[in-house]
């Protein structure tokens, strides 16, 4: 493989990553050799890009030569029709049969699509058979197994329409189901609804429009102890168990991610999916809801399995919900967005950041991170004022005496967000950018300070050069009507009267509402309201003059639409300030903790009932021989049966025959095991009552040992784990990371983003890739994980 380009440092820094890395291989490697795991050799292969990861990791399925290819188109395809395109190839392969040569093309299609890191490809997808329709064509029915979830709703969806790419090279029918095979499915997504989790239940018209037109079959091995009650011993459906990954790749799959099929669909010219854009226009709003100009309503999805205990925050493309704003910042993307800090203080900090947070559009979810330039929430205070908060001091004093939040303020999203998701582009807030370079079409050069312009200068330039009113000064009189817009102007002029140079009204209640709908910051002061930096502007944009110390009324013009009469009022254009409302709710919460299994052991060494409620090897120690099930080892030098990868010969036991219980020396192993690593006495080690694996081996006791000496834990497959909200972060500052300056030069900053020496901690430095910013709690505990190896 040819090297990247890159500058020396780059080079330098990624040459220091692989030394490591080898280095750290060897020892493994040397630590494995002396025979006290199952395995001789380190099991991971070192790979360098996702085209080897693809090739190691289906090396049993003849996929030879498949890493080159890979690489050679991913110069022009994105991941997704990379892993289509790959696949179709792959069917053109020799292969035994048919169903061999669909199975081939459809794992390495998934492999790509999980960047060859997980166990969808080779687990998830159980096996493809090619069987027979009623009129004789043949078809591919593809087995899913429940580890397809690890692949999400894009590689389960996506996995589907690889396989009907590739039946197609081979000549393979359609799928033509029978009326009890997708009756069958009614009963039996809802059925694994209670046993797992979905994302999204569909309703039976959608399960039936996805099932009866879907080219391939949809098939899936019993992953469940329930079986369904109708519909049972059908031909071709091997099981009357409820299949778990078929119902995962319908639901969450097929249903829940139409949108991305429907966009390489289009975009791969790919025929017969024309169900999909049936689906997607059958998800129509309610009959008493009503579309957009871009046929875009409410969407409720984001919140029908709402969760007790966390918030909807806003309901769906409803005023006063979250504004929708396009941009990025050093922490979004990837499906991580932006709120204001205030927002996050006035929603009672129920969102920190790194809170997982389901929305209406244009993805399913996103995590939070915060923003301070976009606009924060309006609040109606205990004392009657409606106050824009705008920094999170401010939100966390102010806090206790919110009445009202009347507005949540934006949500920063990126476009790419809505391109990743095959979401139309819905109309985004009239922000500081863009009438920035409204104005700037119009002057020679942007006059000084007009982001933060004072409202005469937003007036003057909107007059003088025809541009909308200044972003700083705008309101949302898009939420109300024509008439409100009318009766507020008659009201204001009457009633309205001016005091050093700030609109007072009276404190009438019906005029109260349309202020705080309209987004008009006011004081509330003996029975009157008193506007705060919007006068002008409001007078402006209602057609009211000022004329002698009194309030006069322009003459009113004719328009249906409440920006154009405020537009044709103010002589100016006048933008939608929030044009599209974004529903939310809290889904889960930031997290940042060791992944522990229940009750947390140290050790996955066999003990039973010996070792207590705690399950404490001190306590089954005392038993001098237990009696476990675990699996059945001999030895290759000397031949002696033995439960543990090493014999007392100093040979390496191979697996024989099947588990079985077991006479365990244990007070010969703890002592053996504390010999070996020197320690006089053994700490308090929590091992496990039995093993769930294949071959029940017993990890070797020294391994839990150690790790209850440093106060660490074992998972179920052996390793330790940590769990953290993952976030992406193109920049930081050495105050923002808590180092220090000199900290930051040793590890390879030594230049801003603008390549001005590192001085000081408040330059922006650009994250190197593979450097990631952990908790501090997490940094403790791997230390204590990097003391146990």
């Amino acid at each position: 493989m040819s090297s990247p380009i890159a500058s020396e440092d780059v080079r330098s820094y990624f040459q220091k990553l692989q030394d490591g890395v080898e280095s750290s291989y060897r020892v493994a490697r040397a630590a494995r050799a002396k025979g006290f795991d199952p395995e001789l050799d380190v099991e991971i292969p070192l790979t360098d890009d996702l085209a080897s990861r693809v090739e190691r990791l289906l090396h049993e399925y003849d996929v030879e030569g498949v890493a080159r290819r890979i690489r050679e188109l991913a110069k022009k395809h994105d991941r997704e029709e990379l892993a289509i395109l790959v696949a179709k190839e792959m069917a053109q392969r020799p292969a035994p049969n048919k169903e061999k040569a669909v199975e081939r093309a459809v794992r390495v299609g998934l492999a790509i699509l999980t960047e060859g890191i997980l166990v969808a490809p080779l687990e998830g997808l159980a096996g493809v058979k090619v069987k027979k329709n009623r009129d004789g064509s043949n078809y591919v029915d593809l087995f899913y197994a429940g580890p397809i979830r690890s692949a999400g709703g894009t590689g389960q969806a996506l996995s589907v329409l690889i396989a009907d790419v590739v039946r197609r090279e081979l000549g393979i029918g359609r799928y033509q189901p029978t009326r009890e095979e997708v009756e069958r499915y009614k009963e039996e997504i809802p059925l694994y609804k209670q046993a797992q989790h979905l994302q999204y239940t569909p309703k039976d018209e959608e399960i039936v429009l996805i099932v009866s037109r879907c080219p391939v079959g949809i098939n899936g091995e019993g992953t469940e102890e329930a079986e369904i009650s109708g519909y049972r011993d059908l031909p071709r459906i091997e099981t009357n168990r409820i299949r778990g990954g078929a119902c995962l790749v319908i639901a969450d799959g097929m249903c829940l991610k139409a949108p991305k099929i429907q966009k390489h669909v289009k975009k791969l010219k790919i025929d017969g999916w024309e169900f999909i854009d049936a689906y997607l226009q059958g998800k129509a709003v309610h009959p008493n809801e009503t579309r957009d100009d871009l046929g875009v309503g409410p969407n409720e999805k984001f919140i029908q399995d709402i969760v007790a205990g966390r918030p909807v925050l806003c309901h769906p493309s409803r005023p006063g919900g979250l504004r929708l704003r396009y941009g990025r910042t050093r922490a979004t993307g990837l499906a991580a967005l932006a709120m204001h800090p205030a927002t996050m203080h006035i929603l009672d900090d129920f969102i920190a950041i790194g809170t997982q947070v389901k929305t209406e559009r244009p993805g399913k979810a996103g995590a939070i991170t915060a923003c301070d330039r976009i606009e924060g929430p309006l609040v109606v205070l205990k004392s009657g004022d409606f106050v824009e908060v705008d920094d999170a001091a401010a939100a966390k004093r102010l806090a206790p005496d919110v009445r009202v939040i009347a507005d949540l303020g934006e949500i920063l999203v990126p476009y790419g967000e809505f391109l990743e998701n095959n979401h139309v582009l819905m109309p985004g807030a009239f922000c500081l950018e863009w009438y920035g370079q409204l104005l700037a079409e119009k002057v020679i050069s942007l006059p000084p300070g007009w982001e933060g312009a004072t409202a005469a200068q937003a007036l003057d330039w909107s007059r003088h050069f025809g541009v909308p009113l200044h972003p700083r000064y705008n309101l949302f009189w898009h939420d109300l009507t024509v008439e409100e817009l009318r009766h507020l102007r008659e009201f204001v002029a009457s009633q309205g009267s001016l005091a050093e140079d700030r609109l007072s009204l009276p404190a009438d209640e019906d005029m109260r509402e349309l202020l705080v709908r309209l987004g008009a910051p006011f004081r509330l002061h003996e029975g009157r309201v008193a506007l705060e930096r919007h006068t002008d502007p409001f007078l402006a944009c209602l057609g009211v003059e000022r004329s002698d110390g009194k309030l006069t009324l322009r003459d009113e013009p004719v328009a249906e639409e409440p920006l154009a009469y405020v537009s044709a009022l103010a002589g100016f254009p006048i933008k939608a300030r929030g044009p599209t409302r974004i529903g939310a709710r809290m889904a889960r919460p930031e997290k940042a903790a060791p992944r522990k299994m229940q009750p947390a052991p140290h050790s996955l060494f066999p003990i039973g009932h010996e070792g207590g409620a705690q399950r404490l090897v001190s306590e089954a120690v005392q038993k001098h021989v237990l009696e476990v099930e675990v699996g059945l080892r001999v030895c290759s030098r000397c031949g002696k049966r033995w439960f543990l990868p090493e014999c007392s010969c100093g040979g390496h036991t191979v697996p024989r025959g099947f588990p079985a219980r077991q006479k365990i020396p244990l007070p010969d192993v703890l002592r053996l095991a504390l010999e070996r690593l020197g320690e006089s006495r053994a700490p308090e080690i929590k091992a496990v009552m039995g093993m769930i694996s294949k071959t029940k081996t017993p990890e070797p006791l020294e391994k839990g040992i150690l790790r209850a000496k440093h106060e660490i834990w074992v998972f179920k497959d052996g390793t330790t784990r940590y769990d953290m909200t993952n976030l992406p972060l193109t920049h930081f500052t050495p105050k923002e990371a808590g180092i220090r300056v000199e900290l930051a030069r040793r590890l390879g900053y030594e230049r801003d983003i603008h390549g001005e020496p590192l001085e000081r901690d408040d330059q922006v430095l650009e994250l190197r890739t593979q450097d990631v910013l952990i908790a501090d709690t997490c940094g403790d505990y791997l230390l204590r994980v990097a003391a146990f190896v």
